[in-house]
């Protein structure tokens, strides 16, 4: 067979998969000197296996997926005719050593996976009334009478939405998060936030919260907790949560914040913009994960509050930063130990002498906090 382009040839092949029923993958790209393709490859997505070193990690922390290469040989390939200009196959395998889906599942296989523009149209549409994505999805499998006829699956409509999200994100975003901050506080009188600018006139530090984080924090603000995400937003800027627990034990948030780094200049303006919010009611007791700069800022603007390290924070830096066996549940015992200040001290210097750790820098830093 001849093609007049790549593309064309991965349209017929694919075509071809579907009807038969199964999925296709990228494969092997050849170039000339000149950097020019001369060569393209596709083949079964089940070709070759899963690389042994996936398969003998005995560190592994999460379930293994599911074995999906077999080694099928199913193969496609066209290349590059100068004379002719055109692309011609040069290698075809249609046998495959695994069974075949159905026709009326193949296109839920991950090469036909597409949304049809009119798909797009009335995701858009759904999505501009505030509808759910799981919602949209529930919709759209009824509207087509089942989910073999919807063309996708729910993650992949997850996924295209993700991208949709990231494709529009401009450089307006923060002048667009400020109208949205200031609309809520025309609609709700108690809605604080309050924001600054670097050297650039760009936004560095957001701070905001709504009347019922007010209202939480004037029967529950006796203990404040830092809970940060550290960088995980598009934004790449620190996502601070100030929380408490409530009569019932269930985990209420008091302010958000959006930070530019973990400075001490940074953690003190939040502080100060948290009293300022909160008609300067101070936390008796502030609980972080021991940050230096956290800790100082603290100092400077609780000096009458109690800090507390928290105890899962604790855990998890002691299991990383001593690789040292069984050590991890004497420190557990020592940090919750019921007794007097001479029984944890007896009990600590056991656990120093039994483990060796005398001079370990991080033991020696967490005795001092």
């Amino acid at each position: 067979m001849e093609f007049s382009s790549i593309e064309g040839a991965k349209e017929f092949y694919n075509l071809f998969a579907k009807v038969t029923g199964f999925s296709v993958r990228n494969d092997d790209v050849k170039q000339d000197k000149n950097q020019n393709l001369v060569s393209r490859k596709w083949v079964c997505s089940k070709e070759g296996y899963r690389k042994k070193v996936c398969l003998e990690n005995e560190n592994r922390k999460r379930e293994p997926k599911a074995i999906t290469r077999v080694g099928c040989e199913a193969t496609f390939r066209i290349g590059f005719n100068k004379q002719m200009n055109k692309w011609i196959v040069k290698e075809f395998m249609a046998d495959h050593n695994h069974p075949l889906v159905k026709q009326n599942n193949a296109q839920l296989l991950q090469s036909h996976r597409v949304m049809k523009n009119a798909d797009k149209a009335q995701l858009n549409a759904l999505r501009d009334v505030v509808m759910g994505t799981s919602q949209i999805m529930d919709y759209m499998v009824q509207q087509s009478g089942g989910y073999n006829n919807v063309g996708f699956t729910k993650k992949y409509l997850y996924n295209h939405v993700d991208v949709d999200r990231r494709v529009h994100l401009r450089y307006g975003d923060a002048e667009g998060a400020l109208a949205y901050l200031c609309g809520k506080s025309e609609m709700d009188p108690s809605f604080y936030y309050k924001y600054n600018v670097d050297e650039d006139n760009r936004l560095a530090n957001l701070f905001w919260a709504n009347s019922i984080s007010k209202l939480d924090y004037t029967c529950f603000g006796d203990v404040l907790a830092f809970d940060t995400t550290y960088r995980t937003n598009a934004y790449k800027k620190l996502l601070v949560i100030l929380v408490g627990i409530n009569h019932h034990h269930q985990t209420i948030v008091f302010r958000y914040a959006l930070l530019v780094d973990e400075s001490v200049s940074t953690y003190t303006w939040v502080l100060e913009t948290f009293l300022d919010a909160m008609n300067n009611k101070k936390p008796l007791f502030v609980i972080t994960d021991g940050d230096k700069a956290m800790r100082k800022s603290i100092k400077r603007i609780f000096p009458n509050s109690y800090h507390r390290l928290c105890a899962w924070h604790n855990q998890c830096n002691a299991f990383t930063n001593v690789h040292v066996k069984d050590f991890t549940n004497h420190f557990s015992n020592c940090m919750f130990m019921e007794g007097t200040i001479e029984e944890f001290e007896c009990a600590w210097n056991d656990m120093l002498e039994m483990f060796n750790l005398h001079v370990h820098k991080w033991v020696i830093d967490i005795y001092i906090c």
